[in-house]
């Protein structure tokens, strides 16, 4: 096993744990990644093209699904949702909250509240942006400001027109309905011409990190005070580009590429013309990124899991899909993955679904492999209706094993991909019997 690093810079690279030296865009291969070279990536000097096996047993891996949807409460849809978590960080116009959720509400964005990010109330739209706006990422930049990046629709010649990239901005602790700042970016992002190139034109955002101490060297997007994952589209397809800016209105495209696309590195989940757009990303304790997005034929057929050193380049996991549409739970979409990190450590994972009547927001918790599978059935984590305590099974098996047998979402049944890192490990709850492998 090795892993090919890359230099990303005009010099000659000396390096903690890299032996001898590496020329300008020269590429080396090492036995392993080191805490000194991970530190590398972070700051620019090295990209890692290629990697080794998928990280074990990461993200967290247990499934606590709550049923029905969470959202929305009256509006009449809530999709491509955006969750952020701070404690007492969020004012809805009453009093503190831990958690806001801001989503597409079919016509425009709307925000909710929560204390415990299952539970949510006050929902309202939000004010100081574009009509229409939505496709919304976001970055807790200060307890008092809160950035969001958008796709405004109405913009004319949409999608292609980087006009319809908007940013706004407010502060949290005031009142986190209210923006202000509201503005069009400008930039290169995309190529807004007649030729189908895979940035012809965007749908919005698709994830934003922000860095508070950026020192904005060129070809180094993650030093800049924003890196943005965005929907590229050539009008027939989408895929994920990168962008960087310092203030979040002029934005420079990294590459000539997408850094994750359903055309490259296919897989059977795909389809013929795979898409990837809305994203979410983490990172793990070894230094390595992993995103959750939405794939498969429109970007809507389920959630699939990609990982990667560098950001920039992805490698997907063999199982995807993590979730499918389909039946039951899962409706007739799977897309648009959200995560925040929960008081406990665990990972609140909401999803949007879409069955004949709307388009829903779900959520379930991700625990860590060490719990025992007991704490899968503990008091309410399945009182939602969809199947008693007593019928939920869990159990190892392999990926044929699971395939050869028909889940019935008439009775609840649903599959889960247990083991991130590609294992056959899985569980099945279900109201039928099921013959423990």
């Amino acid at each position: 096993m090795s892993i090919t690093i890359q230099s990303n810079t005009d010099t000659v690279l000396e390096l903690p744990g890299l032996a001898g030296t590496l020329g300008p865009g020269k590429t080396v291969a090492v036995p392993a990644m080191t805490e000194d070279l991970v530190r590398a990536v972070d700051l620019g000097l090295l990209l890692v093209p290629s990697g080794a096996e998928p990280p074990p047993g990461l993200p967290p891996v247990l499934f606590e699904h709550h049923y029905p949807h969470v959202l929305p409460l009256s509006a009449d849809r809530a999709y491509y949702v955006r969750v952020l978590r701070a404690p007492g960080g969020f004012h809805d116009g009453t009093r503190p909250r831990d958690f806001v959720a801001y989503y597409g509400d079919g016509d425009g964005m709307s925000c909710a509240f929560s204390d415990d990010g299952l539970a949510w109330d006050n929902e309202k739209k939000v004010s100081g942006i574009a009509e229409s706006g939505y496709h919304v990422v976001c970055a807790l930049e200060t307890p008092d400001r809160l950035r969001i990046l958008y796709w405004d629709p109405d913009v004319p010649d949409q999608p292609y027109n980087m006009a319809g990239l908007r940013t706004a901005a407010c502060n949290p602790k005031t009142d986190a309905a209210a923006f202000t700042e509201d503005a069009a970016c400008t930039g290169n992002l995309v190529t807004a011409g007649g030729d189908p190139a895979w940035n012809r034109g965007h749908y919005g955002p698709s994830f934003l990190w922000y860095n508070p101490e950026p020192t904005s060297i060129p070809g180094r997007p993650f030093t800049w005070r924003y890196a943005l994952l965005f929907i590229a589209t050539t009008g027939g397809n989408d895929s994920l580009g990168l962008g960087c800016s310092d203030d979040a209105l002029d934005w420079r495209l990294y590459g000539d590429g997408p850094v994750l696309s359903g055309l490259v590195d296919t897989q059977p989940w795909e389809g013929d013309n795979g898409y990837v757009s809305a994203a979410h990303v983490e990172r793990l304790a070894d230094g390595r990124w992993w995103m959750l997005y939405s794939g498969g034929p429109a970007g809507n057929a389920g959630i699939g899991y990609a990982w990667s050193w560098d950001r920039i380049h992805w490698t997907k996991a063999a199982f995807n899909p993590v979730f499918r549409a389909g039946g039951g739970p899962f409706l007739e979409r799977c897309y648009t993955p959200s995560l925040v990190r929960d008081a406990d450590g665990s990972l609140l994972l909401y999803r949007s679904g879409r069955d004949d009547a709307s388009y829903r927001t779900f959520v379930s918790r991700l625990r860590a492999q060490t719990l025992d599978w007991q704490d899968l059935l503990a008091a309410d984590h399945l009182g939602q209706g969809l199947a008693p305590r007593s019928a939920v099974r869990r159990g190892r098996g392999s990926e044929a094993e699971r395939d050869a047998a028909i889940p019935n979402p008439a009775l609840g049944d649903e599959w889960f991909n247990t083991d991130l890192s590609g294992g056959g490990k899985w569980e099945k709850f279900t109201g039928t019997d099921w013959k423990r492998t």
